[in-house]
Order: C-alpha cells, then structure tokens, then sequence
C-alpha cells in the first residue's frame, strides 16, 4: 500500500538527486482571475519532468537488491527518467519507445546509456514487447505508473509543494494534476490529503485522452473506446492503472479535460507571462485554469507544469496555433 511513511521514506532515498522545483507566482494572474496561483514547475528538474522522481524511487529500490538492469516502456518522460536513474546507479536500461516519439526523446533516452527499441503506436502493444524483452534478459519491468515505487516517487512532488504552503501558512483549496495512467496524481493526492485534507484534486487530461476522467465518473476503471492522437503526446493512454486508480478514486474529486487548442493557449500563456518553455502534455493543469473549465474565484490553487520536453520547432508551431 502506498502512504505517507513510503512517500516520505521514498523522498529521503531520491532527493539528493532531484531539485526541489519552484513554485512560480504571478500577481497579474492573481489579479486577472481573482485567485491564488501556484505553478510548480517540473520543467527545471533533472531531464525536464517530474518522471525522474518514480524512477529514481524505483531503480534505488531495485539496485539495493542487487538488479543489473531495468527494461521500461514510454513515449519519453519515463524513458528519460529512468535511462537518467539508470546511469545515476550503474544498471542497464532498454526502453520501448514509439516510433513516433518527439525526436529530442529518443535522442536523450539514448544519451543517458540507454538502448532503445522502437515500435509503431496503435498496431504493437508495447506492453508484450517490454515484456518480452524483460523476460529474455531476466530484468524487471519498470512500469511508468503501475508501481508503487514510482507513485511513491511521484509523490515527492506533493511533499515539496505541501512543504511550501505549510511554511507560508496557505492552506490549498485545489491541486491541477495533468494526468496520464495517474502516477503523478495518486503520489501527490496522499500527500496533500495528509496535511490538507479538505483540499479537492483534480486530474486533468487531454480531451481525447480523458480515461481518468470518465472513468471517475463512472468509478471504475473505463478503457476508451476510440483513439485520436493529441499533442499531449506524454499523455496518451487508454486506461487508468490498476494500482493508481483506486487512490484516485478515493483522493480526486473529477476530472476535467481540455483541447489541444486550449493547451496551445496554456504555453503562450506561460511563455509569456513566466519565461517558462513548457511542453503541451506539461500544460493541460494550466489549459484547465485559463479555459475556465473550474471556478477558482477566491481559491489557493496549485498547478501542476509537469514537463519541458519539447523541440524549439514544435513549440513555435504549438504557439502559432493559440488563439488570443
């Protein structure tokens, strides 16, 4: 079971690997919204997303019992968190990665000293080739939210961010969390709800990746039915995960989800307004805010900037693409 006690003994394992992210305020957003904002931004950590915290928590696990090597699946934040880990404590690392990948992924996963096997999105289940693959080498699969290491891990992203409003004295109304399988959410729901327990989370999802979403509403796990490709490429999954959603269920009040059109509006916005360089799977919590999908009138709100993993070209389009 994943709880404060493994979250906080997870956190005293990884942090002297990881920065401690800041939390960004802008009083000219506060003023335009007539809330409180808090942006905590995981495009400063190490390799650009919050991935590197579940994945240092997991291998420092798996290298304390004497593993030589890990074999995960991502389309490239988890393949770079744990390449990253990977190199931090000497093990071995093969990553399956999507052919359709953002290039700059594939190329830092492979940086880091990881071998990388492409599939096709949509037609291979990566799933069966990571299988396989951890199977012939005798290694374990690191699974990118399925993992209690990992949601621990994730979780230290929570401890930090409730460690900043109990020394300034705030008590958060709502947490942002963008939201694939749901490992960054679940982490940080048991640390919020620990100390703040009438805070209300939400996840947030692409649109046309909104599993979490329905399936709260539904409340069970609810595979989608259809697939239509997003931007959010770091968050195209078709299911909660077995381990995450529970928590979730508990913890989150619903979900919400946002178009890739609002999310283009979320990186100009945040350009603009904090100089940060964020990639869309990493600005869907903002997307939520400025699209006025919740009503934050009044409210201490924290979001969530997941990631920066995206190419100058992309991001230039993505920026041409929002609407003032």
């Amino acid at each position: 079971m994943v709880n404060i006690s493994k979250l906080q003994n997870s956190y005293l394992r990884i942090k002297e690997y990881i920065h401690k992210t800041p939390i960004l305020v802008s009083e000219s957003m506060n003023s335009d919204f007539n809330a409180f904002f808090y942006l905590k931004n995981e495009v400063d950590q190490v390799t650009g997303s919050f991935k590197i915290r579940g994945a240092l928590s997991a291998l420092s696990n798996l290298k304390e019992k004497n593993v030589s090597g890990v074999v995960a699946y991502s389309s490239g934040n988890h393949a770079q968190g744990v390449s990253k880990a990977a190199q931090i404590f000497g093990m071995h690392a093969i990553i399956v990665m999507p052919e359709d990948a953002p290039q700059n992924k594939i190329e830092k996963t492979r940086a880091n000293g990881a071998e990388v096997v492409l599939y096709k999105r949509h037609v291979e289940s990566r799933e069966e080739i990571a299988k396989k693959i951890a199977d012939d080498n005798q290694y374990p699969l690191v699974k990118p939210f399925d993992n209690e290491d990992i949601i621990a891990g994730q979780g230290s992203f929570g401890l930090e961010a409730c460690e900043y409003f109990i020394q300034n004295n705030i008590s958060p109304d709502i947490v942002l969390s963008c939201t694939s399988g749901g490992g960054l959410v679940a982490g940080t729901s048991i640390a919020f709800k620990h100390y703040f327990p009438d805070v209300q989370i939400y996840p947030v999802e692409p649109l046309t990746c909104n599993d979490t979403e329905i399936s709260l509403k539904n409340r069970t796990r609810t595979r989608l039915k259809t697939h239509q490709n997003t931007i959010c490429d770091a968050l195209e999954v078709e299911i909660p995960g077995e381990i995450t959603f529970p928590i979730n269920l508990q913890n989150c009040t619903a979900g919400i989800s946002v178009t890739d059109e609002e999310v283009c509006v979320a990186m100009k916005y945040l350009y603009n307004e904090f100089s940060v360089k964020a990639e869309p799977s990493g600005c869907v919590s903002l997307a939520a805010v400025l699209s006025n999908k919740i009503n934050v009138k009044g409210k201490h709100v924290l979001i969530t900037i997941s990631g920066g993993n995206v190419d100058e070209q992309n991001f230039s389009e993505y920026l041409k693409l929002a609407k003032d």
